[in-house]
This record gives C-alpha cells, sequence and structure tokens, in this order.
C-alpha cells in the first residue's frame, strides 16, 4: 500500500478543517479550549480472514484531546483491545485455540462537520502503531508471539456534553489491511479538562 494512500484520510480532514476554520470564527458552538483528558470504552468484531482466526474484542483507551480550530481537534488514543479465545481446527484434523490482545498507540485529527451548542457530529482519523500479541495453544503446545504494526482508524461519531460514542473501522495491520479489518464501536467519558 503505498504511503499516500494511507495519508489520504488525514489530508482530506485536514483542509477540509482550514475552510472550516476560517467559515467558523464566529460559529454557534466554539470547541472547548481547554485540552481534555477522556476514557472509551470499546468493542472490535474482526472481518474477513482475520475474523476466521479472531474473536469479538473488548477493551478500554484512554484519550487525549487538544483543540486546534473551532471545529478540529488533535487526538491521542492509548489502550489494550482483548480478543476473546478462539477454537480453529487445523489441517490434520487437531484442534488449536488462539488469543490475541492488541495495545493500539495511536494519534490523528477529529473535525466536526456539524456543531450544535451541545453537540457536535464528526469524522475521525488515527495513525499509529499497534502492538499485537498472539498466543496459540495446539496439540499440548503453546506457542505465542509480538509484533507492532502501523495501524489506522476511520470513524465517525457524536459528541453531547462529555459524552462521545464513536463507530468505524480499525486496521490493526496496514501492511494487510485487505485481510486485517475491525468494525469498531466506543462510548466514551469526559473525564476532565486540563
Amino acid at each position: 500500500m503505498r504511503i499516500t494512500q494511507l495519508l489520504l484520510p488525514f489530508v482530506v480532514l485536514a483542509g477540509a478543517a482550514g475552510t472550516a476554520a476560517a467559515d467558523d470564527a464566529a460559529g454557534p458552538l466554539q470547541a472547548a479550549q481547554s485540552r481534555t483528558i477522556g476514557i472509551d470504552g470499546g468493542a472490535a468484531l474482526p472481518t474477513g480472514s482475520w475474523g476466521d482466526a479472531v474473536g469479538f474484542g473488548i477493551g478500554a483507551l484512554g484519550r487525549f484531546e487538544m483543540p486546534v480550530a473551532p471545529r478540529l481537534v488533535l487526538t491521542g488514543r492509548a489502550g489494550l483491545i482483548y480478543h476473546l479465545g478462539k477454537d480453529l481446527s487445523g489441517p490434520a484434523g487437531g484442534m488449536a485455540s488462539t488469543q490475541v490482545i492488541e495495545v493500539p498507540l495511536l494519534g490523528g485529527v477529529r473535525y466536526a462537520f456539524s456543531q450544535q451548542p451541545t453537540s457536535a457530529i464528526y469524522g475521525a482519523a488515527e495513525l499509529g502503531l499497534v502492538v499485537y500479541h498472539v498466543s496459540t495453544d495446539a496439540g499440548g503446545m503453546s506457542t505465542s508471539g509480538t509484533d507492532t504494526n502501523l495501524g489506522m482508524t476511520l470513524g465517525a461519531g457524536y459528541r453531547t456534553g462529555k459524552l462521545d460514542v464513536r463507530g468505524g473501522l480499525l486496521f490493526p495491520d496496514l501492511g494487510h489491511a485487505g485481510d486485517a479489518i475491525a468494525v469498531m464501536a466506543t462510548v466514551g467519558y469526559d473525564l476532565t479538562a486540563l
């Protein structure tokens, strides 16, 4: 996958934010002009060939946000997603069980397309590292391995007060983006403003 394809969502959001910032100087809702720390609880449903080998994921992500324009916010999220174990049958008829843990370390942007005095509808894109740990038990033998990949999320959400609801796609390994995609939903809460 080319680097230009990876960066396209960020360029589009940044371009939209630049034009909107010029149009929004006196908009009805000024984004909170303080940095925010929050927490997101999430669920991830792996799809395709990745979904054949990995179970449903649940986890939590810490979130840091820093407004840079009335509709544009820089974001950072880090956390842990635990995928439930999945039993697989091997080519020789034996059974194997896998468990996966992901640790996403992501930075990105959130752009509010529609704002009201107490709510906003937004698009978001994040890029970063995903540490991926796999454990497999087969035939009485256990193996495990850890890998770090370039990952990305693309999504949209709704914010009202301190509540943030987001849905989107998680790409834990952009090198295998066609095979490793999860539909992800998070519900977040702003803990404090700095």
